[in-house]
């Protein structure tokens, strides 16, 4: 591979999987590893693919050739003892210029979980640094070039000329998936390309609270600082440039970054700090932390050397109360055994909150997938009730949905949201199905050590996480009455304490609260808070039952009917007149899902491409009486047709669990729940 070919050095780097804010784009990452599995084993021109660059494809077409395998990681390739020889005196001037400057960022690396690594234009390791826990066994003189490795960021910066910061499905190798990376080059004095420096983060612990997407920033400063030592020379611009490219690291690190000496007198702040703490630089440094920052933990750490990470913090800045996430560090030199006697300082690490909890919830699938133009239907009363649903949702108070059981409450409650505030979490939260001895640590959060089995740390809870969002509440008229006060409270008050705290948490969200109950009888019999009744119901929305939308019923099963066919990939078969007159005539006690249920049961049974009555549920053909079909459709017959399409669908793949669950759209671990629980062998 020539990686000297003439290229123009581009100012503009190459960021993938990162939006415009430099945050990870996780929507990206899935479609990517996917692109990636397509070209490994179906040998799918990823030069097709949407996602995936052509530069980064063609390093991949390249990787293959190479015979890079992709499935594990690569042997370590070292140059003899001569060519290291050969290599530390031609690179002699790039590595004390460097490496002297690595070290001194290595407590800043410790504290953001990077580990640093130089290597010359070939792809040869030079010097790697960071965090020792993750910093791997390379050394000096192993070769990870793309024809040893396959694809990665400081080859491809190598290549390009240019900066490249990218995640981790873009690597060549599976190992590297779960790495975030980011690569300059490094040109001396005459625009020759002499090496590279890369720093990545080992994403593969899923350590939210430190994930940083700004390291191309840091990087690239510390690439055009060790540059311009080179040609410069002098101990004293070394020290001056070195000096102002951390000041460039810090300022576009997220978060703020405090630095204090062994006597917690304020060495450096950042900017970012300083509009956290509403104080100026002028007012830190020089000063004790206590002067602006009262926190025990800080003290404790100056004392006994020991690192804290994640610790959740509440501060005042005069204007409001915020969250944040604060990790403290200590700087200890290298050769030190005992922190405690060494103690040169500490760095903090303040994070916002909100950006950590838009993670949490990215990562646990809070978030709402359905909008207006997702609901089907065209009959009048029900095009008025969505209409209705759209005006609420211009305006942002809270809405209380009543419909039957099936009816699609919150596929409606998604719709709102997303028409509202889509860029906030919803979160869902079904009352009836929550135990009653959790439902308040759940709601509310918990602070460590709060009860038996509690989290060291604590854990945030659900109207936590929904802020500057949606909380559902799915079945409200379940809630337990002893909790419906606390509710109360949180949204009259806009704060939320943890159970076990001392200290209210601010909060801001939206409620949408749905149930198949009657909440104004459920009042009058004082089974539920006629207070919580109308801070919850400033509007309300009642969605009719499918018995109510005869225009809606042969539309929404052929609906139904096409999504199963998709699944399954089969030819989508019709319904006959006979069977659309049956599905007329029924009275549908359990609404939309029942419907949805019974044409996946249709679909799955029928052998032809024409559903027939005999491909119905036996409690559509076969209702009992009109008196107590609701109560058997509800209590017997759904078990029975889940039952019976489970073994539709197994038999019709062959008995293969994968293909099952997929028909009857299940998850896998769902379906064997459901065959362990109905004694279905397979």
């Amino acid at each position: 591979m020539d990686i000297n070919v003439e290229l123009p050095v581009e100012a503009l780097p190459l960021k993938l999987g990162l939006n415009e804010d430099a945050q990870v784009d996780f929507s990206i990452w899935g479609k990517v590893k996917a692109a990636k599995l397509r070209y490994l084993e179906q040998n799918e021109d990823p030069r097709k693919s949407p996602y995936v660059p052509i530069e980064v494809a063609e390093s991949w077409i390249r990787s293959k050739n190479y015979g890079v395998d992709p499935y594990k990681p690569a042997q370590a390739h070292q140059l003899s003892s001569k060519e290291k020889k050969v290599l530390a005196e031609r690179k002699e001037m790039l590595i004390q210029t460097a490496v002297p400057l690595m070290k001194k960022y290595l407590s800043l690396l410790s504290a953001s979980g990077y580990t640093m690594l130089l290597t010359d234009e070939r792809g040869v390791i030079l010097f790697i640094e960071g965090d020792k826990e993750k910093v791997p066994e390379e050394e000096f003189g192993t070769i990870v070039s793309e024809n040893v490795t396959g694809t990665n960021a400081h080859t491809l910066c190598a290549i390009l000329r240019k900066p490249v910061q990218f995640i981790g499905p873009y690597n060549y190798c599976i190992h590297l998936d779960e790495n975030i990376v980011s690569s300059t080059p490094i040109f001396d004095q005459y625009g020759d390309l002499i090496g590279t420096l890369t720093i990545y983060q080992l994403f593969a612990e899923k350590d939210i609270y430190n994930m940083q997407a700004h390291s191309l920033g840091w990087i690239t400063s510390m690439a055009f600082a060790i540059e311009n030592q080179l040609k410069l020379k002098q101990a004293n611009e070394e020290l001056s440039l070195s000096n102002g490219t951390l000041e460039a690291t810090l300022a576009v690190v997220e978060g703020g970054l405090i630095t204090l000496d062994k006597r917690g007198m304020t060495a450096h702040i950042s900017d970012e700090s300083c509009r956290i703490l509403s104080i100026t630089q002028e007012e830190a440094l020089g000063e004790h932390f206590t002067k602006y920052l009262q926190n025990d933990k800080i003290t404790g750490i100056l004392k006994d050397g020991k690192a804290v990470s994640n610790h959740e913090i509440i501060i005042d800045n005069g204007e409001a109360e915020k969250q944040y996430v604060m990790s403290i560090y200590p700087i200890v030199p290298q050769d030190t055994c005992n922190v405690n006697d060494k103690l040169n300082g500490i760095v903090i690490h303040l994070s916002r909150i909100e950006n950590l909890k838009k993670l949490v919830n990215d990562w646990r699938g809070a978030s709402a997938t359905y909008s207006f133009e997702d609901i089907q239907g065209k009959d009048p009363l029900f095009l008025k009730t969505v209409g209705i649903a759209r005006q609420y949702s211009k305006l942002y108070a809270n809405v209380l949905i009543h419909g039957e059981s099936g009816t699609g409450k919150e596929l409606f409650a998604q719709a709102i949201h997303n028409a509202s505030c889509p860029e906030g979490p919803f979160i869902s939260i079904n009352c009836s199905a929550m135990p009653r001895n959790l439902i308040e640590s759940e709601l509310f959060g918990y602070e460590g050590g709060a009860f038996t089995g509690a989290e060291r740390k604590g854990r945030p809870g659900l109207i936590e996480l929904a802020n500057g969002g949606t909380l559902f509440l799915d079945e409200i008229g379940d809630m337990p009455l002893e909790i419906q006060p606390v509710l109360l409270r949180v949204l009259e008050e806009k704060k939320v304490m943890r159970v076990g705290g001392k200290k209210y948490i601010p909060v801001s969200f939206r409620v949408i609260s749905a149930s198949n109950k009657n909440l104004n009888i459920m009042v009058q019999e004082k089974t539920f808070r006629e207070d919580l009744y109308y801070r919850l119901a400033v509007f309300k929305l009642q969605i009719p039952p499918l018995r109510k939308r005869p225009d809606d019923i042969i539309g929404l099963a052929q609906f139904f009917i096409k999504g199963t066919s998709q699944k399954v990939g089969r030819k989508m078969p019709v319904l006959s007149k006979a069977a659309q007159k049956k599905i007329q005539e029924y009275a549908w006690p359990g609404n939309v899902r029942q419907l949805e249920n019974s044409m996946v049961y249709a679909v799955s049974l029928t052998q032809s491409n024409v559903i027939e009555v005999d491909d119905l549920p036996d409690d559509i053909t076969n209702p009992i009486t009109p008196e107590n079909s609701r109560l058997f459709c509800s209590v017997m017959s759904l078990r029975e047709m889940e039952i019976t399409a489970i073994k539709n669908a197994l038999e019709q793949t062959n008995q293969n669990i994968a293909n099952a669950a997929n028909i009857l759209g299940l998850g896998k671990s769902t379906l064997y729940k459901k065959l362990k629980e109905y004694h279905l062998e397979y």
